[in-house]
């Protein structure tokens, strides 16, 4: 574009990765257009796709079910149902997981901020326990 002020970038660009430990695959979509001050993040969720339970030390984050539903997440135990088209806002320190119990993928847009740490951000949670589990 014409101006430092702005970037544009084609979905097709921004190239999709496995999530470590498998499960969803995402397009770093802020990381792409250079933003420092939000995450933005397309993630797909194969069928029987799930993230991992967890929260944010600083992170606020925004999701939007583009594709797909209807989906659930997981909110602090509440299994929340979206449709494609809803928003849903999720404190830094509430627990959160996306579980893709259908037989489609389903495409997410997921927005946070500040960006905190990056992936680092994250605390995983045992769904057992409710305890914080180490990063190793």
């Amino acid at each position: 574009m014409a101006s430092d002020g702005a970037v544009r970038v084609s979905t097709e660009d921004v190239e999709e990765k496995e999530r470590r430990g498998g499960g969803a695959y995402s397009r770093d979509v802020a990381g792409a257009l250079g933003s420092a001050s939000m995450t933005l993040r397309v993630w797909r969720f194969p069928a029987g796709g799930a993230m991992p339970l967890h929260r944010h030390k600083t992170q606020e984050e925004i999701y939007h079910l583009l594709s797909g539903g209807p989906q659930t997440v997981d909110v602090e135990g509440e299994m929340v149902t979206m449709d494609d088209g809803d928003w849903l806002r999720v404190s830094k320190d509430t627990s959160r997981r996306i579980v893709n119990t259908t037989d489609r993928d389903a495409s997410w847009m997921i927005v946070g901020a500040p960006p905190g740490d990056g992936m680092m951000d994250g605390i995983r949670i045992d769904p057992e326990t409710g305890e914080e589990i180490p990063r190793t």
